[in-house]
């Protein structure tokens, strides 16, 4: 919809403004159109009189050469010595612009006389649009329930800032009212009010939300969202105003889950949607997504800064603990925002640049992040990546690199980790941290994993030809692969191609956050591949509170300790007894622990004092392709000793 300048130059109803001395101020095109020459209008023409006149009437009838009858209206502009006068003509030479627009629109002088109006907003009024005009406030809106709509009018006069009103009707129709305030050289000249029907849109934010009945988590597809969102979008593009979308994680939820049950965590969800609900204001609108995911629509904002304060007044609300049991459990968020429309102009890609920020925001550590131009960088590489992601396999971009896991003392070679990298032509040289995402959003992390897994298999039959064999070799695999029944057979095949446990072992590794988020669903399919002699791992160890639980109840054999806790090896006390507590819990549970990233002999001979079973890291080597691999493998069995302290 045109912003409310254009909406006046538009206005079907022809005014002009004069200072008390007669001096045109200014006029609309429909007065030209109507008069053609305004300066000589009010100079030596009909309306020379018109300044006169208007001391003893505020309305009266005109007959217009050509032009037949129209009634003229007076207004006095507020804080300022001008009179407006603006014509309703017998027969609207222009057509209702406004008419274009099927929610109500009226438009009040600054007396709050009506200007104009749709055909929409007099069917709300239930009469004719040509009675309506010129009539005051008082007269306008007689009816109790009507005075609503003038509401805030001197506010808006005095502050140029309103915010959206809700009025409610007889019928039980709930409508939100837009005012805006239009100036001319800086002085008031007309209010143009907007009205919404929001009555549906709160019903079902009251059914996703809760109300006083118990669907207070209902989820929503991305589908469903993104249709609201997109209907919210419109809204706000004409009424010129902004929207922030915040998408919202619970930290920590999973443990809570573990902990206490589904039926808890349920009520939990429910009682975090609730609190969320009352410190949003009844305009936004709230939706669970998939898991502990929520999203909100704020919508109405006047800048990016209010949408800084929706983010504030949800962080104090959870510094309250919520309550489990009758006992205070507290809980915290993080969240991705984006705002329309200085971070994007449609539903789709106002979503993804919250998604991804919210994706940087768990990568890099914090509790809120607002989607900036390093962000949209990484859109476009992303956008770029992903499209790029099809066919790179077929064109042989993917290639894999090895890195030996030896035990602490070194002097056994335990194993190789299968690291896969990607020959960008563009960007060079892609590690799994900047494209294993974007293949799993796009849907390739299947197709992705069989090809890692057929690279692997080509090399160890060569490996074999040069006598290496009895290693467990680990590959990483996404949380998404879980998901799909093909890993399953993929992991099947694998298994068979190696010939057996007695040439190669297979260990599938998965990060700590995957574990930790959803480990209790994928329990069954990590039982599953158990039975096939898998051996499991849990890498990044230690890099999320509370993840210790499903070290009891996922079929887990090795633990890798998170690398930036072994660079702090020396340096940070706190770090030494994490790792420490880590090794000793691994000892009390029969699971191995791993150290990764180890690259000081200081950091080694920490960790072999402290027993840790395994490390891999440049002290031991860095990661080398297959050719390199079957070189050092053959120095190390010479060496026999690998390492020395």
């Amino acid at each position: 919809m045109a912003d409310t300048e254009t909406l006046l130059e538009h206005l079907p109803c022809p005014m002009a403004w004069l200072e008390p001395n007669g001096q045109l101020l200014g006029c609309n095109p429909a007065f030209t159109d109507l008069v053609t020459d305004a300066k000589r209008f009010f100079g030596s023409g009909i309306g020379s009189h018109w300044l006169e006149k208007c001391q003893s009437s505020h309305f009266w009838r005109e007959a217009l050469p050509g032009k037949g009858l129209v009634r003229v209206y007076v207004s006095h502009l507020p804080d300022s010595t001008a009179v407006l006068f603006y014509m309703q003509p017998a027969v609207d030479l222009h057509g209702s612009v406004l008419d274009l627009l099927a929610h109500p629109i009226f438009i009040q002088c600054p007396d709050g006389s009506l200007l104009a109006s749709n055909n929409s907003f007099a069917a709300f009024m239930d009469s004719e649009r040509a009675n309506l005009v010129g009539l005051t406030p008082s007269q306008l809106f007689e009816q109790q329930w009507h005075q609503q709509l003038d509401q805030g009018r001197e506010q808006l006069l005095s502050t140029g800032q309103l915010e959206p009103l809700k009025v409610s009707d007889p019928q039980g129709k709930l409508w939100w009212v837009q005012k805006r305030l239009v100036l001319q050289q800086e002085q008031p000249l007309a209010i143009i009010s907007e009205m919404w029907d929001i009555t549906r849109q709160l019903q079902m934010e009251a059914e996703l939300s809760g109300g006083q009945q118990p669907k207070l988590t209902d989820q929503l597809s991305r589908e469903e969202f993104l249709a609201q969102l997109d209907d919210q979008i419109h809204v706000a593009n004409r009424i010129k105003m902004m929207l922030g979308l915040m998408l919202l994680d619970l930290k920590n939820f999973q443990q809570i889950n573990d902990d206490f049950g589904h039926q808890i965590g349920n009520a939990l969800l429910k009682a975090v949607a609730q609190r969320i609900r009352q410190t949003l204001r009844e305009t936004d609108i709230l939706a669970r997504q998939e898991g502990d995911r929520f999203a909100i629509m704020a919508v109405h904002l006047s800048s990016s800064e209010a949408m800084a304060q929706v983010h504030h007044k949800l962080a104090l609300a959870f510094e309250t603990p919520f309550e489990l049991d009758g006992k205070p459990v507290p809980l915290s968020f993080r969240a991705g925002v984006a705002i329309y429309p200085d971070d994007a102009q449609n539903s789709d890609a106002l979503f993804n640049n919250a998604e991804l920020t919210l994706h940087q925001l768990k990568k890099d550590g914090g509790d809120v992040r607002f989607y900036d131009e390093r962000i949209d960088a990484m859109v476009r590489l992303t956008r770029e990546l992903g499209k790029d992601l099809r066919g790179a396999a077929e064109r042989g971009e993917f290639f894999l690199r090895y890195q030996p896991i030896v035990s602490a003392y070194g002097n056994k070679l335990l194993g190789v980790e299968t690291l896969v990298r990607w020959q960008h032509p563009g960007h060079g040289t892609l590690v799994p941290q900047e494209f294993v995402y974007i293949a799993e959003h796009v849907g390739l992390i299947s197709e992705l994993g069989e090809h890692v897994l057929n690279l692997l298999i080509t090399d160890l039959h060569r490996w074999l030809d040069y006598g290496i064999y009895n290693l467990c070799l680990t590959v990483n695999i996404s949380p998404q692969q879980l998901k799909s029944p093909a890993l399953f057979k993929q992991t099947q095949l694998l298994l068979q191609q190696l010939g057996g446990t007695d040439q190669f072992s297979l260990e599938l590794e998965l990060n700590e956050a995957a574990i930790h988020n959803d480990g209790q669903r994928y329990a069954q399919q990590l039982h599953e591949l158990k039975k096939l002699g898998v051996r499991l791992s849990i890498d990044e160890f230690g890099s999320i509170n509370g993840a210790l639980n499903n070290l009891t109840k996922l079929p887990i054999d090795t633990i890798k300790i998170d690398r930036h806790f072994i660079a702090k090896l020396g340096h940070e006390s706190d770090a030494e007894t994490l790792v420490k507590a880590i090794i000793r819990l691994g000892k009390d549970l029969g699971i191995r622990t791993s150290a990764v990233g180890v690259e000081e002999l200081d950091q080694l001979n920490f960790l072999r004092n402290e027993r840790c079973d395994q490390v891999q890291g440049f002290a031991v080597s860095e990661p080398m392709s297959s050719d390199d691999f079957i070189t050092w493998y053959h120095n190390f069995n010479l060496v026999r000793g690998g390492i020395q302290p």
